[in-house]
């Protein structure tokens, strides 16, 4: 600036001119171009594109450089970045370790099974399918695969004919997997020939913390067969959110095979809990936006999970209820906390002296369940004598309500009133239950509370009292209430015994229907109701008694002349009202997964429960699917019966797989899958 500039600006008080800086341009960012992917076969990318990473590294981390930035996740969209990878060692030794498996394979696939089969004598395939059926045995029974090697030698003795070959855990192990993969293909192949599926799906922990979610399907064949399936388990982790678990179930699907998923989902059965059944962010809504039908999947609550909430909404309402539950628990603890097992022994020696029938107390959180929280309630009643007496004995005062006229009362009023809901869980947790089942499962519920209101019921005791007499009329008017409310959207649909009810049963139901499934069934309505009454006819002739038995009157006539109504019939059977398969699947993925086998992997733990939920039994259990399948997948030593030989007839680099395979599957297992 001149020095006029500065003479100017200081007389009119003005700050001289700058001039402007220029500001450097900011570097381009770089994005991910989708070509890449086309051009690197290799590369992978997360759904936002803002990461991507080589597939084929993270697959085989025991290969790979775990600290490289596209094993961990690179977000730098360099394109040369992808040759100096593709050149490094650790890059290069998984490629070839693929190729070298991939030929092995390729070599394998090429040679005719049947020349395989041929090379074996019925000695050798006797000795083959016997280690399968010994490997399926296992699965089915919960039982360690360590016992596969250990039993091998007793069946030898016995004079069974399994060879010498894979008789270790870790063969048995690979057997099994085969089996697993024929089973699931099996219920793949079932499930596609289906026109329409009915979801359950539940979570829990397993014995590790581990929240797992079990998926079943259920369904009704062409054959008019009503079977509910597992199609598997979905590992969540520590993201159990609505969106985590629809991710869970779609890609469940998607490994399954069953991509066409979406156009056969009609409806979904879970419980309560406020992640599945939200109405904008639950499950439920986010499986609509992507199912066919849309909103008109059908959501329904199970039944057995609503009886359990009839029960507690009751209990609410009487408030000693809260006083006579926490009563219960503080005996259980007192019986089963510290120094628990002491005064377990004086209470069974209190027993014994007075001639009373001994019996141990359960653990206190089973007292969430009805049918749980009756035989408690029954093994407290036989044991209230002697209870009482060592409660005398103690200075507890916190367990002295116990001893009251009231409690004694108001229990037998609850043994009762439990033995009712007890019935009604169980039977409402029946495989084929249907809408008039439940229906008039829940009448007789209704039915037998009414007349312990007044008081024609069964008292388990003698004892009365005016307060516990009021809180059982308090409860079981609760009951019925609630069981009025919560059930009300259920019709019966109970088969009609008169002429004059035949002509309307079903009418309305069909209607709505063929409404609600208008996209989906895509069927004419006067058409469809007239095949209907039809039907309806020749199942009255023919002696159906339940709607099942329309499906098997359709296939055994004429099915052309009910083409319409079939639809909708199946439709309508596949629409699942308990999710109890599901709650069934934890029991026995508490016995798979025990304290001894916690290190299960999640694809291990799948195969075994596949294996262990199948209708097949070890007497009606063909293998020879699983021993093609097992004999196609990897180099297999075909000669069975020559002695000496051993797992090391597969691959080294199976060999080094199974070693290093202690409980779980390993790298080279998860690849074996999903060639499968």
């Amino acid at each position: 600036m001149s020095k006029k500039q500065q003479t100017l600006s200081s007389f009119f008080g003005v700050s001289p001119p700058t001039k402007k800086r220029q500001l450097e341009p900011e570097p381009k960012k770089r994005l991910f171009s989708e070509k890449w992917l086309q051009d690197v076969q290799w590369l992978e990318a997360d759904d936002e594109r803002t990461e991507m990473w080589c597939k084929i590294c993270r697959s085989h981390p025991h290969l790979a450089d775990k600290t490289g930035a596209f094993y961990k996740g690179s977000k730098n969209f360099n394109h040369p970045l992808f040759d100096k990878h593709e050149k490094s060692k650790e890059h290069t030794n998984v490629a070839q370790a693929i190729a070298k498996k991939q030929a092995s394979r390729e070599e394998m696939s090429s040679r005719p099974l049947a020349r395989w089969r041929d090379k074996l004598n019925e000695k050798q395939r006797q000795a083959l399918f016997n280690s399968f059926l010994l490997a399926f045995h296992k699965a089915k029974h919960a039982r360690p695969m360590s016992s596969y090697s250990e039993d091998v030698p007793l069946l030898k003795r016995l004079g069974v004919n399994v060879g010498g070959a894979y008789h270790s855990r870790e063969g048995g192990a690979r057997i099994m997997q085969s089996i697993a993969h024929t089973i699931s293909g099996e219920l793949r192949a079932k499930l596609q020939s289906v026109e329409f599926w009915g979801l359950l799906f539940d979570g829990s922990e397993d014995i590790t913390k581990t929240e797992q979610e079990i998926v079943s399907i259920v369904s009704v064949s062409n054959n008019g067969e009503f079977t509910s399936d597992f199609l598997g388990l979905t590992e969540l982790g520590a993201d159990r959110t609505a969106q985590a678990i629809t991710d869970g179930l779609v890609r469940l699907f998607q490994d399954a095979g069953l991509d066409d998923w979406t156009t056969k989902l009609v409806a979904v059965c879970t419980d309560g809990a406020a992640v599945n059944v939200g109405m904008y962010n639950g499950v439920v809504p986010k499986l609509r936006q992507l199912a066919a039908v849309g909103d008109s999947l059908v959501h329904i609550l199970c039944t057995a999970h609503t009886l359990e909430n009839c029960a507690k909404s009751a209990d609410r309402n009487v408030p000693y209820c809260e006083t006579f539950n926490r009563s219960v628990v503080k005996l259980l603890q007192f019986y089963l906390q510290k120094g628990g097992a002491k005064k377990t022994a004086a209470l069974k020696k209190l027993c014994e002296e007075n001639g009373i029938s001994f019996v141990k107390l359960g653990k206190f959180h089973n007292i969430r369940w009805s049918a749980w929280r009756h035989e408690t309630l029954l093994k407290i009643s036989r044991l209230l004598p002697a209870i009482k007496m060592q409660l005398a004995m103690s200075d507890n005062s916190d367990l002295q309500h116990i001893c009251t006229e009231r409690f004694q009362c108001f229990l037998s009023n609850m043994i009762d009133i439990g033995n009712i809901l007890k019935t009604t869980s169980i039977r409402f947790q029946k495989e084929k239950l249907t809408i008039g089942e439940c229906k008039d499962e829940l009448m007789v519920a209704i039915g037998q509370f009414t007349l312990l209101l007044d008081g024609e019921g069964h008292r388990a005791h003698t004892v009365s009292n005016a307060d516990a007499d009021r809180d059982k009329t308090n409860l079981l008017r609760g009951l019925i209430e609630e069981f009025e409310i919560r059930y009300d959207s259920l019709k019966s649909c109970t088969w009609p015994q008169e002429m004059q009810d035949l002509y309307s049963f079903g009418n309305t139901t069909v209607c709505s229907i063929l409404k609600k499934y208008e996209a989906t069934l895509q069927l004419d309505k006067d058409t469809t109701v007239t095949e209907w009454m039809r039907l309806k006819q020749a199942g009255k002739h023919l002696g159906a008694s339940s709607v099942y038995d329309l499906v098997q009157i359709v296939n055994t006539s004429n099915p052309d002349a009910y083409s319409n109504i079939n639809k909708v019939v199946k439709l309508s059977l596949t629409l699942p009202l308990s999710s109890a398969a599901c709650e069934r699947g934890f029991s026995h993925l508490n016995i798979i997964k025990n304290k001894y086998r916690s290190r299960l992997s999640h694809a291990r733990l799948s195969a075994l429960m596949h294996i262990h939920l199948s209708k097949q039994t070890t007497e009606t259990f063909d293998p020879k699917q699983a021993v093609d399948l097992w004999m196609k997948t990897a180099n297999r030593r075909i000669n069975q019966g020559q002695g000496g030989a051993s797992a090391a007839s597969s691959s080294s680099t199976m060999q080094e797989a199974e070693a290093k395979d202690s409980g779980g599957d390993t790298e080279e297992d998860s690849e074996e899958d999903c060639t499968y």
